[in-house]
């Protein structure tokens, strides 16, 4: 036994088929890495105050509570045959992004799904998802798309898009990581025309020279961080990060970025592009922790 215990992975259970996706992600990982797991339904008793002051009856909540223990017993199941062997699960009374937001402080990595009926997560990714991405202590995953669990899924690459900016340092290593782990290729993708600019300052701009700029910068950082093993692909494109990475989403096993992002690639900023991509990526999204969560 040692005297530090690994970090958790945590999913989100919420009933929701999206939600079993994120539990049979998280258990994948916590059985690759040999991490415990963590599994948590949030009962969210804040909803049913009547008026907003009178608490629920206590046979409502013991409904909830028997549906959530049914829920959690439903995925603890279905971690353990994923390969997980220290599972333990929660109900939490609280709402789902106080609840995971609260977890994410000692956990590794949250894991959510993208979309579902229940209160973990609503239409697209839903607000749980953005409330992590954003505010969460620790690397989130938003698990999408609908072909990430295939068999052919394991050849297609991690993607990553580098900025380089500050966060570049935190997201490169991390995405390295994960191709590491799947045996994968990485594309690391820098897009320099973040916007389009006016017609007439389109005659001033020396588009070589930019572009020459990002591949140096970009060969710089892969230089530095580069794992042995990792079969890595330089791309440098003049076009909007957010369309660049959307594009790429759709044959890759996971898109690694940023919870900041600041210079040439601003989407990283968990804003147009992050949230682009929790909203409409084909694939799982790892948003790497990033500077300070407040």
């Amino acid at each position: 036994m040692t005297d530090h215990a690994p970090a958790p992975i945590v999913a989100g259970v919420d009933g929701s088929v999206a939600a079993l996706d994120a539990v049979r992600w998280a258990a994948r990982t916590a059985a690759r890495d040999h991490a415990p797991l963590h599994l948590i339904h949030a009962l969210d008793f804040a909803a049913l105050l009547a008026g907003g002051v009178v608490p629920p009856p206590e046979e409502l909540k013991d409904v909830l509570r028997t549906r959530g223990k049914r829920y959690l017993r439903v995925a603890s199941e279905l971690a353990k045959a994923q390969g997980a062997l220290d599972v333990t699960t929660r109900l939490d009374p609280d709402r789902a992004t106080q609840a995971l937001l609260e977890a994410s402080r000692t956990a590794r990595q949250v894991v959510v799904g993208a979309s579902g009926h229940g209160r973990l997560v609503g239409a697209l990714a839903g607000s749980v998802a953005s409330a992590l991405g954003t505010h969460a202590h620790c690397d989130s995953v938003i698990v999408r798309g609908d072909t990430w669990d295939e068999p052919e899924a394991a050849t297609r690459p991690v993607v990553t898009g580098i900025d380089g900016g500050t966060t570049s340092a935190q997201v490169l290593p991390a995405a390295f990581a994960e191709a590491e782990d799947r045996n994968a290729p990485l594309v690391a993708v820098h897009a320099w025309a973040d916007d389009p600019p006016r017609p007439e300052a389109e005659l001033h701009l020396d588009f070589q020279s930019l572009n020459d700029a990002g591949r140096q910068l970009l060969g710089e950082f892969v230089d530095k961080y580069a794992t042995n093993g990792v079969d890595t692909e330089q791309v440098i494109v003049r076009d909007h990060p957010r369309r660049e990475l959307l594009e790429r989403s759709e044959d890759a096993q996971l898109v690694v970025i940023g919870s900041r992002g600041r210079g040439g690639f601003p989407g990283l900023l968990l804003g147009s592009t992050g949230q682009a991509l929790l909203h409409n990526a084909a694939c799982p999204v790892l948003i790497v922790r990033t500077g300070s969560s407040h």
